[in-house]
């Protein structure tokens, strides 16, 4: 039983503000223990990392159809739903979700929704929030992440600990990767988190390929997600392969991950923007 929820679970996840420095006005009068010849040490305000995004905007809306075999067991969708403020903070609030068909609910019944708040300068993650509902499976987890302080937070069981510079969830990391200059053969290296554990994702782009999907025909970068340790949410082996638009947008039209009997995939059926 295990082994059959885990191929389900496997199908079911087929799926500015400006910078200022505060300074103390100068003071009349001299503490008597600090000698007035002896400058005050300011530590430097942080600075945040600026980088350039013309990918995608508030609007957005992909809409998948999500197949095992000739199987349609579910649809899912990204969404950019708009740019909200976050501890003062300007973010993209990206909403993901997937869900299995009617037929597929009788037995196994998925309703998944992610969330991610990305810093609209730095496109580092701010906050994630994962609300996971497969068959008998059920997870809700936030964590915050203060890029200033390079820390973690799981709001659920107060677990903390350390990230790198910048880093993303998973769902930002596939909107960062958009706002990429992509090449063939070019290797792309991103420090991602999910629950407590960071780690290099490492992105290849192995080629162009034409796509054809209910929402157009598209001539697409084929990008391949792996690790270079093999730890994390993907293998090493290169098992998922993602197609991007070979445009401004990168928009993801085909998502494909093996299984032990074939592969799920998640074709792009609709996609509207806020014009």
């Amino acid at each position: 039983m295990c082994k059959k929820n885990s191929i389900h679970r496997k199908i079911a996840a087929a799926a500015c503000l400006c910078f200022y420095l505060i300074t103390p006005l100068p003071s009349n009068e001299t503490d008597p223990a600090v000698p007035a010849n002896v400058p005050e040490i300011v530590a430097p305000a942080f600075a945040w990392l600026q980088e350039t995004n013309t990918a995608f905007s508030p609007g957005e809306v992909l809409q998948f159809n999500v197949r095992w075999q000739f199987l349609t067991v579910g649809s899912a969708s990204m969404e950019i739903d708009s740019i909200v403020d976050f501890n003062g903070r300007k973010a993209y609030h990206i909403v993901t979700k997937a869900s299995s068909a009617p037929f597929f609910d009788t037995f196994f019944k998925v309703r998944d929704t992610n969330e991610a708040w990305m810093d609209t300068e730095s496109l580092s993650s701010l906050k994630f929030s994962s609300h996971i509902s497969e068959g008998n499976y059920k997870k809700d987890e936030t964590i915050i992440i203060d890029q200033q302080n390079r820390k973690f937070t799981i709001t659920e069981s107060g677990k903390t600990g350390n990230t790198p510079a910048w880093v993303k969830d998973v769902l930002s990391s596939m909107y960062y990767l958009r706002t990429r200059d992509l090449a063939v053969g070019k290797e792309y290296s991103i420090d991602a988190h999910s629950g407590d554990k960071s780690w290099p994702l490492i992105v290849n782009v192995t080629g162009r390929e034409k796509v054809k999907t209910a929402a157009g025909n598209f001539t697409c970068w084929v990008v391949e997600p792996a690790l270079r340790d093999g730890a994390g949410i993907f293998k090493a082996d290169g098992k998922l392969k993602v197609w991007l638009t070979c445009d401004e947008k990168k928009l993801p039209v085909l998502m494909r991950s093996k299984v032990k009997v074939g592969a799920i995939e998640a074709r792009l059926v609709e996609v509207k923007f806020n014009d």
